[in-house]
């Protein structure tokens, strides 16, 4: 990464959504007795990052910079999904001096270390009521989904999930200001499996499709 003094550092995020179809839904109209005429229409998978993002005018060398970068996905389709998010720095040393908020003043930010222990923020947003869960790759019953942010919910057509994060802030040291993206990444599975059943639990859904692709 390049590094610059004194300027307008931190560029917009690098964002990749990709919408996935686990099975298809699938409704028949049928007309009775004679003859039949079968109509069969395709429920699918759109989904978008809805993000606000301010950019900070300026970080200063050896001061905190904070600026909002609100995280949230929509359901533009006509079908429930589950979603999940990747999000990271595009520096291991940014991240190590990095922290997340998801309260909407940007109050209270939590470590960006994904390290599950107390004060970080991947275990404070897993305990938090908003919904979002993180697997940790090392997870011993989910490993094969791991590494992501899961909304635990199904999300409904039309509907928008709770925000994953509100602000970021750094901590600046020594004397010039590095450059840095924050990447989020967004996926999302129908809800229905693949012997066409509604399925509320996200790990199941998750796990057939991946298995299965």
């Amino acid at each position: 990464m390049k590094k610059r003094k004194g300027l307008i550092i931190t560029g917009t995020a690098a964002v990749a959504v990709i919408a996935v179809c686990v099975g298809m839904t699938f409704s028949y109209l049928v007309s009775a007795p004679g003859a039949v005429n079968n109509e069969i229409t395709v429920g699918y998978d759109h989904i978008e990052i809805a993000e606000e993002f301010s950019a900070p005018i300026k970080q200063e060398p050896n001061e905190a910079t904070s600026y909002k970068k609100k995280v949230t996905v929509k359901n533009n389709g006509d079908t429930p999904c589950f979603v999940r998010v990747y999000a990271d720095f595009s520096s291991a040393e940014i991240r190590s001096r990095s922290s997340f908020s998801f309260d909407e003043e940007g109050q209270t930010y939590y470590s960006a270390e994904r390290v599950m222990k107390s004060g970080n923020f991947v275990y404070e947003v897993t305990n938090s009521s908003n919904h979002w869960v993180y697997i940790p790759e090392d997870d011993s019953e989910n490993s094969d989904i791991g590494g992501y942010y899961y909304y635990t919910e199904q999300l409904k057509a039309g509907e928008e999930t709770p925000p994953l994060f509100t602000y970021v802030k750094t901590d600046n040291q020594g004397e010039e200001v590095q450059q840095y993206d924050v990447i989020v990444y967004a996926e999302s599975v129908q809800t229905v499996t693949k012997n066409g059943s509604n399925e509320n639990d996200y790990t199941a859904v998750w796990k057939e499709f991946l298995n299965n692709s």
